[in-house]
């Protein structure tokens, strides 16, 4: 009876060891990420309002710390100081806003809001017309999240 009782407690020991299966000790195998998809064809709408601005005539994009020349006035973006957009696939009841610290011939650093005019002493006022990427609340497969921001910059009326 006594090695029936050993014979069961060392079969049960047997069973308590690492899992038989893939190689414990080598490398992970590659993470695979979700299958990407193609857009939906809502998806590529909204992406393409957010870039339709940044092709417009006279619009001049700006990355953080690039200086472009909007006309006669250059402009070079510093920093994002507030973002409050609202995300793209979402409807909101108030749009949000974006404030940009920005360097501006003549004026040297102030601010501009997304839309709203920036006066410029002796010139047509400097406006914020468009930030990419857009923001999200369910980020899409396939779309950069990280993507550092593009400005899009314009002209007001005339010189």
């Amino acid at each position: 009876m006594r090695i029936a009782w050993l014979l069961l407690a060392l079969a049960g020991c047997g069973a308590s060891g690492p899992p038989v299966g893939p190689n414990l000790v080598g490398p992970e195998p590659p993470a695979r990420g979700p299958p990407t998809m193609p857009l939906s064809a809502e998806a590529r709408a909204m992406l393409e309002s957010v870039e339709r601005p940044f092709r417009e005539p006279g619009t001049v994009t700006a990355r953080l710390g690039e200086e472009v020349a909007v006309g006669n006035v250059r402009v070079r973006p510093i920093a994002i100081l507030e973002d409050t957009r609202c995300p793209i696939d979402l409807d909101c009841v108030h749009g949000g806003t974006l404030r940009l610290r920005v360097e501006v011939s003549g004026i040297g650093e102030t601010e501009i809001r997304l839309w709203q005019p920036l006066p410029i002493p002796g010139a047509a006022p400097l406006r914020l017309v468009a930030v990419a990427p857009p923001r999200w609340h369910q980020p899409l497969t396939g779309v950069d999240q990280n993507a550092p921001p593009r400005f899009a910059f314009r002209r007001v009326g005339p010189d």
